[in-house]
């Protein structure tokens, strides 16, 4: 090495220390693109049902009943997402409550958004409107509204949460502020200000839906909005239910958005980059951004999916796009 290469060197990195030590960084001394690529850290996978609903049963043996109830969950767990959740811009858990319990009144910066599974006698208070869940319902909360759970029934319920707080922790913005007792009074008259979506009426839509032109990539998909705005459920999440018909094949396409799937009913196959992923009724699946995806129905019956996905995100910051 010669002596003006040796001097250039230490020159180099005397500047970079300098810079460093003021708070700064020349990203284009390192060798590379400017902007650099970050590949996803979430993997595409399926929770089995089977294997999800004796464990969540099991959860009263480690959380008395009427103590916590609200915390009494289990948590879709993506072996790429460092914050353990089912994606690194949504959180989805299945909530576990037993006949009487009540999970206290609470508010927190996440939007979230309940899906009935199984049993009746559940509700949802939203800032004083009550909202009873059947199987298929669809409630949300709002960032910041104060809302509680219960189970008014005489068996367990149990309904699946998805939630916008991994990109709320992202921003700095995660909290949650305990309500001054356990419930909130119940307004009366018709709940007006927030948002209960029936099964019976999405499934409805869907079956109108089926009648028509099929959509290339998902066959028959009815999207959740609010009626008053016109937009996605929650500005981060929008909420989805699908229908394959006997035989579909769906066209392999990727779009820059994820999704995580629940199975309403029937089974199917969803081929994630090369891999296939046999799913069946209550399975939940994860299909990362950017992922080449198709969806099958190799059955008879038509298999039913609602998944929340994270396209008005997306489409909010100019980033969503769809490639055949």
């Amino acid at each position: 090495m010669s002596i003006r290469t040796t001097a250039a060197t230490t020159a180099r990195t005397d500047f970079v220390s300098t810079l460093s030590a003021a708070g700064l960084d020349a990203p284009w001394l390192q060798p590379g693109p400017l902007i650099r690529p970050k590949a996803s850290a979430m993997q595409a996978r399926v929770w089995r049902w089977r294997e999800i609903e004796p464990l969540v049963r099991r959860t009263p043996e480690f959380m008395a009943p009427g103590r916590g109830a609200e915390r009494r969950i289990l948590r879709l767990d993506n072996p790429g997402v460092p914050e353990r959740t089912s994606g690194h811009t949504i959180s989805v858990a299945v909530q576990y409550l037993l006949p009487g319990e009540v999970a206290p009144a609470h508010r927190h910066t996440p939007s979230a958004i309940r899906f009935m599974l199984h049993g009746e006698g559940a509700y949802t208070t939203i800032e004083g409107d009550k909202f009873v869940m059947r199987r298929g319902d669809l409630v949300v909360t709002p960032s910041m509204t104060w809302h509680d759970h219960g189970n008014e029934g005489t068996e367990p319920v149990i309904w699946t949460d998805a939630l916008d707080s991994p990109v709320v922790r992202y921003l700095e913005n995660l909290a949650m502020d305990a309500y001054e007792g356990e419930t909130q009074p119940v307004r009366s008259g018709p709940p007006a200000r927030h948002r209960h979506y029936r099964w019976e009426t999405a499934y409805a839509e869907l079956l109108r839906r089926s009648a028509g032109e099929p959509d290339p990539f998902d066959d028959v998909l009815v999207e959740y909005l609010d009626p008053v705005t016109g937009r996605s459920v929650v500005p981060a999440v929008g909420c989805y239910l699908q229908m394959l018909r006997p035989g579909v094949r769906t066209r392999a396409h990727r779009e820059t958005s994820s999704a995580v799937y629940h199975v309403v009913a029937g089974a199917g196959v969803t081929e994630i980059d090369g891999v296939r992923h046999e799913w069946g009724e209550g399975d939940f699946f994860a299909i990362p951004p950017r992922a080449v995806h198709a969806h099958a129905n190799p059955g008879r019956a038509p298999a039913i999916l609602y998944s929340v996905q994270d396209v008005p995100l997306l489409k909010t910051l100019g980033l969503y796009r769809v490639e055949t």
